[in-house]
């Protein structure tokens, strides 16, 4: 026998047994696979289960109510969804469920256990009983300063977006009615806001401050790291999946949401020029976000990572999700100046050449010219004419003045003064703050350019030194008993200053502010003014 005939031989033999191996394996599988569970992860699940010794059927109850409904807080999404308009746990059929109820009061985030009668996130369950504009505006000025104009559009935005879904649900439950008038016929569309001003001014606080009392989902996403389908980072339905796991995976809940998108003005297409390559961060984001914008069923991978032809998908229609863009825009006020041919004849008008070079142009002038921002302006900056025209609503901040930062650094509920008062609390030591000292940071943080960002920048400069003594154990005449930031300690604009002084010694705050109005009386004295039972200009910060 030759040599070929023998490897044919051995070739046939090889493939026989590789094919009865094979033909083995498919029947053993076959034989031991439940035909319910087809996927593999199931399938390990399932004999998992099969494995574990049996347990109380109160715990089995808890876990099949746990796949049914909304999952733990920081927890995996549930096997089965809940669609729209399906009952809570309607699907397991189990009995003593506890739902857990979000309806935010005007301070907003209250959690309160229900029965399962009735409830859930707002909207729907709202019935006429929603906040008002200037309910919600007044919410908003608890926790921001200044920003009128934004936070009436950003009120009657959420307002009319309560409405609308609560027009839904309405005309849902009277579909059948036969007595419907025209108007019971008009569809309420929805009107998506563009939110622009300088860095600072509080673009991204006014949305945190409304997720804290708005009672449907409310995230808050970044553009930056969004890029078109099939390259590296994050699909545009990532953000839907962030919606998705605020409202507890409850599909009806997050078709109801808000959305805030921030960094808006980072994916702008690039220059034109000839380039072969695809700007797949700027302009394929765009487009990819144009139907998700204005309404459409998205596809969302059901455990949040990319899209894939034979993964599992849940279908989210954003046609009630209002969407809310931010952005600073950079460099924006420039195109607004060329449009508008603004002169430079006059005192204090900013100077067109020194606005088309790369100089710093001030905020003041910056939030001056955003104000009469137009689509065409957006449009020449980068953001193409599809996704421009789906933001109806242009909303632009201010920069903040002297007075309001002032006001930033004492009056909010979450003041940057309150939060180092309590940082100093901690130790059992007093924070002050003088009136003069104040207004030198504020002015230096005008000077930064960086809005109110720039007051935790100076403060952290001013009171490093005390944070860094004040944990040492001291008792006695050397136990620090208050820091106290005056103008020495804050310089000038241009200067910084000495840093806070510490005050060691118990009552050292009470002699140092008795000495400061002894020396304020006798100024008074020397200059002529009438003795008034005056104190230091000064002000706690905890106030």
């Amino acid at each position: 026998m030759s040599a070929a005939v023998r490897s044919r031989a051995a070739a046939t033999a090889a493939i026989s047994a590789v094919r009865r191996i094979h033909a083995g394996r498919v029947a053993s599988e076959q034989q031991n696979q439940s035909p319910g569970y087809r996927r593999p992860w199931a399938y390990f699940r399932r004999r998992q289960q099969q494995s574990l010794p049996r347990v109380a059927p109160a715990f089995q109850d808890a876990q099949a109510d746990r796949g049914t409904g909304a999952s733990d807080v920081g927890g995996e999404p549930p096997e089965i969804w809940r669609q729209p308009g399906e009952a809570p746990g309607a699907r397991a059929g189990t009995v003593g469920r506890i739902d857990v109820v979000r309806v935010a009061s005007g301070g907003g985030g209250d959690e309160k256990d229900g029965d399962g009668s009735g409830g859930g996130w707002g909207g729907s369950n709202l019935g006429n009983q929603f906040p008002t504009p200037k309910e919600i505006c007044r919410g908003l000025d608890k926790f921001v300063i200044g920003q009128e104009r934004a936070k009436k559009v950003l009120s009657v935005a959420v307002y009319n977006h309560y409405k609308r879904v609560s027009c839904e649900s309405f005309s849902s439950r009277s579909a059948g009615d036969s007595s419907e008038s025209d108007t019971d016929m008009v569809e309420l569309e929805k009107s998506n806001i563009l939110v622009m001003g300088p860095t600072g001014s509080g673009k991204t606080l006014l949305a945190k401050t409304l997720a804290r009392f708005v009672n449907v989902p409310f995230v808050i996403a970044d553009a930056t790291t969004l890029t078109q389908a099939g390259y590296v980072g994050e699909d545009v339905e990532s953000i839907l999946y962030k919606l998705l796991a605020a409202a507890d995976f409850d599909i009806a809940a997050a078709q109801q949401g808000i959305v805030y998108i921030d960094e808006v003005d980072k994916i702008t297409k690039k220059a034109e020029s000839i380039n072969l390559s695809r700007d797949v961060s700027g302009e394929g984001v765009q487009q990819a976000l144009l139907k998700m914008l204005e309404g459409t069923v998205v596809s969302v991978p059901e455990k949040g990572a990319r899209r894939h032809p034979r993964g599992d998908n849940i279908q989210i229609d954003t046609k009630n999700i209002l969407f809310i863009c931010g952005g600073a825009f950079v460099d924006l006020e420039k195109t607004i100046s060329e449009r508008r041919h603004d002169s430079s004849i006059g005192f204090g008008a900013p100077v067109r050449s020194n606005m088309r070079t790369g100089s710093v142009v001030n905020a003041e002038i910056t939030s001056t010219l955003l104000e009469s921002v137009e689509s065409g302006d957006l449009i020449a900056y980068g953001l193409i004419p599809e996704f421009v025209g789906r933001f109806p609503v242009l909303v632009s901040l201010s920069s903040l003045s002297e007075d309001q930062l002032v006001e930033v650094l004492t009056k909010p509920k979450n003041a940057l003064g309150r939060q180092y008062t309590k940082l100093f609390g901690m130790n059992d030591v007093k924070l002050h703050f003088t009136e003069k000292a104040l207004r030198l940071i504020a002015k230096r943080a005008i000077s930064k350019n960086t809005g109110a960002r720039g007051l935790r920048s100076i403060l952290e400069t001013i009171l490093t030194e005390a944070m860094y003594e004040i944990p040492e154990t001291r008792t006695g005449k050397d136990k620090i008993d208050a820091v106290v930031v005056d103008e020495e300690s804050v310089g000038s604009v241009n200067q910084h200053g000495f840093g806070a002084k510490i005050l060691s010694g118990e009552g050292a705050l009470d002699l140092y502010l008795d000495k400061q109005n002894k020396e304020s009386v006798q100024v008074r004295q020397s200059d002529g003014e009438p003795e008034v039972d005056a104190e230091t200009p000064s002000r706690v910060a905890n106030m």
